[in-house]
C-alpha cells in the first residue's frame, strides 16, 4: 500500500505543508480558473513552480507520471481529436495552428491536474474536510458538513482506486492479456474487475462507518491563518495577473 503515497497524503515540513487548507483550496480554485484563459506565460511559470513544489514535498516526478499514465493517454487523445480537421471534406488535414491551440489546451488540463495532486499530497484529509465545511457555511441551502465528507471519502477513494487499477493490471499481464489483441475485449476485463472491486470496498466502507455510528457532527480541526499564508495568496494573485500579459 506504500504506492498510494505517490498521490494521496505526504507527510512532511515543505511550505505547502505548513499552509492552511483554505487558502491551498482558494489558490487552487482561484490558478484553476486562471488555467482557463492562461497563455505561454502564465503556464510556464506555474507548471514550474507546480515542479518545484512537487519536488519540495517529497514527490517523485518519475513516478508521479507513472501513477498519472491513463490521465496523459487521455490528454493525448485529446491533443489528436482537436488538432485533426475535416473542413476539406473528408480527408483530415493536420495544421500547425491547430496543434498549438491543441497542445494549449492539454498543458492547461494537466496543470490543473497536477495541482489538484499536489493538494491531496500536501494536506490530510481531515483538513480539507474541515476547509471545505468552513467555505460552504455561508452558502444556504448546502450541507456542508455532508458535502465535505463526500469530498473527504472521493480523496481517500482515488489512491485506492489507483492502487486496484494497478493490481488488475499486473495480475492480467501475467496471465497474458497482451495476447488479446482486441481492445474492447481488454476494456472490458479490464473495467468490470475494477468496479466490482470499488462497489465491494465501497459497500464495506459504508457498513464500517454505520458499525461505528458515524455522523457528520465531529470535531473539526483548527485551521489558522499565518503570515505565510497571506504571503502566498499574494504571490498567487501576482500570478493569476500575468494571464493577461500576451
Amino acid at each position: 500500500m506504500g504506492e498510494l503515497t505517490a498521490i494521496g497524503f505526504t507527510p512532511g515540513e515543505s511550505l505547502l505543508h505548513r499552509l492552511d487548507p483554505r487558502t491551498k483550496q482558494a489558490l487552487l480554485m482561484g490558478l484553476s480558473l486562471g488555467s482557463l484563459w492562461g497563455k505561454f506565460i502564465f503556464l510556464t511559470i506555474g507548471s514550474a513552480l507546480v515542479i518545484l513544489f512537487l519536488s519540495a514535498a517529497g514527490i517523485h516526478i518519475r513516478r508521479l507520471i507513472c501513477e498519472i499514465r491513463y490521465f496523459l493517454f487521455f490528454l493525448f487523445f485529446v491533443f489528436i481529436a482537436r488538432t485533426v480537421d475535416f473542413t476539406g471534406g473528408w480527408t483530415p488535414a493536420f495544421t500547425g495552428e491547430l496543434a498549438g491551440d491543441a497542445l494549449i489546451m492539454c498543458w492547461r488540463l494537466l496543470l490543473v491536474a497536477l495541482m489538484g495532486v499536489l493538494l491531496m499530497a500536501t494536506t490530510r484529509t481531515a483538513d480539507i474536510r474541515a476547509s471545505l465545511v468552513w467555505y460552504l457555511k455561508p452558502i444556504p441551502g448546502v450541507d456542508g458538513k455532508m458535502a465535505a465528507t463526500m469530498v473527504g471519502l472521493l480523496v481517500r477513494f482515488l489512491p485506492l482506486i489507483l492502487f486496484q487499477a494497478a493490481e488488475i493490471s499486473d495480475a492480467q499481464r501475467a496471465r497474458g492479456i497482451e495476447r488479446r489483441k482486441n481492445p474492447v475485449v481488454r476494456l472490458l476485463r479490464f473495467s468490470i474487475p475494477l468496479f466490482r472491486r470499488v462497489f465491494l470496498s465501497a459497500d464495506e466502507l459504508a457498513s464500517a462507518m454505520q458499525a461505528r455510528c458515524y455522523n457528520e457532527n465531529r470535531t473539526l480541526p483548527d485551521l489558522s491563518f499565518a503570515r505565510p499564508d497571506g504571503m502566498a495568496i499574494a504571490s498567487g494573485v501576482l500570478l493569476a495577473l500575468t494571464v493577461l500579459l500576451p
